[in-house]
């Protein structure tokens, strides 16, 4: 393994919102396809919500969740800094146990979440434990 992990280019923002969330859906799709096997983390698979969203019924759970913001899951809206820098979600997903990706456990509302940080980049996934496995629920 390298020292050094290289990620994507962001998505540019230009155009704001509009402009952006459908590059950041294609990458998504493309980084998440439907049925592809993600990598394990701690020899548990990674899952991902495919139902729709109920703040958006033409975006999948997981997909959305990881591009917007907001205090639940029915008030949750388009964060142009999330939609940006969706391609960065597949490589730490993948390069998880790379020396410089920082992983904990935090418990928040009685749910244990595994959180990986790539300070360089300064971007954080979240995989929430369920009782079904793991599953990633955001990022930020």
């Amino acid at each position: 393994m390298s020292d050094r992990l290289i990620f994507p280019a962001a998505l540019l923002d230009v155009g704001g919102v509009p402009a952006v969330e459908p590059q950041s859906l294609v990458v998504y799709v493309r980084d998440f396809p439907a049925g592809g096997a993600l990598p394990p983390v701690q020899g548990t698979p990674v899952k991902l919500r495919r139902e729709p969203h109920p703040a958006n019924s033409n975006r999948e759970f997981t997909y959305w969740h990881m591009v917007t913001d907001g205090p639940d899951d029915d008030h949750r809206t388009p964060d142009l800094s999330r939609l940006v820098r969706i391609p960065w979600a597949r490589p730490l997903l993948d390069h998880h146990t790379h020396a410089s990706v920082k992983r904990w456990w935090n418990t928040r509302a009685g749910r244990r979440h595994f959180c990986l940080w790539h300070p360089p980049i300064n971007y954080v996934l979240v995989i929430k434990e369920r009782y079904e496995g793991l599953f990633l629920v955001t990022t930020y």
